[in-house]
């Protein structure tokens, strides 16, 4: 309940977000936004500092938000979370300034498959390396594997990164109540990045996803 709460939490700032991104805004400046909303919706704090990542920065999965200014033609990475009665949340949206080419729509497409293929194999009893497994083979047959460069999520509670971690060769069975990301990605160096991540919680009944805001391409 209260890791849905604050995911509940960090989708309405992701909608408040879309609505501020503009041309000319600096990454830093966004990023400075997205914390002091959290922080006046009632979050104790951030779950970590916020991803604002913009053109050619979005092919970096970690980077740190700094002076470029947004462009006409940028993917937009936006990584966030909130802390809220202790529980983490953890979700991240990739938007697009003006309207996306083809190149862009199909990496786009194919990360949003690998982003449902990763929810819908975390079931009980299947491991943490199958959920990777899942979402890395639809990046794979796209003929974007070299360039998914990292673990397809964490586990996230009382930390925002925890057991169980959902990457390749782990053995560990998913069980009733563990709740991870999923947050397959890919990111073509100096060109730009797409990653789509949830929060998934493993129940008897299938997966349940603890953020709900939309996952289809947004063009700004």
């Amino acid at each position: 309940r209260r890791l849905k709460k604050a995911g509940e939490l960090a989708d309405e700032v992701m909608g408040e977000v879309l609505k501020e991104i503009s041309v000319g805004m600096t990454e830093r400046e966004l990023a400075d936004f997205i914390e002091r909303r959290i922080k006046e919706k009632g979050a104790e704090d951030v779950s970590f500092k916020p991803i604002v990542a913009s053109g050619p920065n979005s092919s970096m999965p970690h980077h740190i938000p700094g002076d470029r200014k947004i462009e006409k033609g940028d993917f937009v990475v936006l990584d966030f979370g909130a802390v809220l009665e202790g529980y983490c949340s953890d979700i991240t949206r990739t938007v697009f300034v003006s309207r996306a080419g083809s190149e862009e729509k199909e990496i786009y497409r194919v990360v949003m498959e690998a982003n449902e293929a990763g929810y819908r194999a975390a079931v009980c009893g299947a491991l943490c390396g199958d959920v990777d497994r899942a979402a890395r083979e639809v990046i794979d047959r796209a003929g974007y594997g070299r360039f998914f460069i990292h673990r397809t999520g964490h586990g996230i509670g009382l930390e925002c990164h925890e057991e169980p971690y959902i990457v390749e060769g782990s053995r560990i069975p998913l069980e009733k109540g563990m709740a991870f990301s999923v947050e397959p990605g890919i990111y073509i160096p100096q060109k730009f990045g797409v990653r789509i991540e949830d929060i998934v919680a493993v129940t008897d009944r299938g997966p349940i996803r603890l953020n709900s805001f939309p996952r289809e391409l947004v063009e700004i």
